[in-house]
């Protein structure tokens, strides 16, 4: 079993909860409210800004033209193709995408792009452990519905699913999986435990993501009530 295969079965309820999630249950059924959908682009649109930045540091400390290959690419495809699922969640909530961009993150977006960067700054295998679950959960999830349950053509967010489940995107996370399990195989005990434990981070940011698009977060002061009123437990 591949590393990247090892990491995956350790986080399948990662995955789970990745999938049961009420934003991307939404997002399936097509009832996923306007301004869940807008705070969700606007965050997004901010965080794989972030990502491209760390495909930027990785290019830097590319050991040869092959992994320069590989970043540019994926840079490429973060600025010519992921913008697309974008603008298919606000043609369905009747938004132009330059109105649904904002300036600053989320909480949780902000503690995952945090994540992403200080991992960016270890290895190459670290990065791409921090980067890997975005990709993975994505594409699988949208490679699942598609052939568990194609949206149909009137479906408002079609789009968006047709483009995680494409045979362009799989190609995209295959090869990524290639190079962080060649990365892993030539690291040592150490680093593949950072490579892990970034790895295992991301997946619950991935989950937080949506709940941070769910809830509509935002920079309120705390007010040390739980979301059900109930006052927190003293320690």
């Amino acid at each position: 079993m591949s590393f990247s295969a090892e990491l995956h079965a350790e986080s399948e309820d990662l995955f789970a909860a990745f999938w049961d999630h009420p934003f991307l249950a939404g997002l399936r059924d097509g009832s996923l409210e306007h301004e869940r959908v807008l705070h969700y682009v606007g965050q997004d649109h901010q965080y794989l800004s972030a990502f491209i930045r760390c495909y930027g540091l990785g290019l830097s400390r590319s050991p040869d033209r092959d992994w320069m290959r590989f970043f540019h690419d994926n840079v490429t495809f973060l600025l010519e193709d992921e913008t697309h699922p974008h603008h298919a969640l606000c043609r369905a909530a009747g938004v132009c995408y330059e109105d649904a961009q904002v300036d600053r993150l989320a909480p949780s977006a902000q503690a995952y792009v945090d994540h992403m960067m200080e991992s960016a700054r270890d290895t190459l295998g670290v990065m791409l452990g921090a980067l890997l679950p975005c990709v993975w959960t994505y594409i699988w999830a949208g490679a699942r519905q598609m052939a568990e349950a194609p949206p149909a053509p009137d479906h408002p967010f079609r789009d968006w699913w047709a483009f995680y489940g494409s045979e362009e995107c799989r190609d995209l996370l295959g090869a990524f999986r290639e190079r962080f399990d060649a990365l892993a195989q030539d690291a040592g005990t150490a680093e593949r435990s950072r490579m892990a434990h970034a790895f295992e981070l991301s997946c619950h940011h991935e989950v937080r993501f949506w709940e941070m698009a769910w809830t509509l977060e935002e920079w309120a002061p705390p007010t040390g009530e739980s979301s059900s009123g109930a006052q927190p437990l003293l320690r």
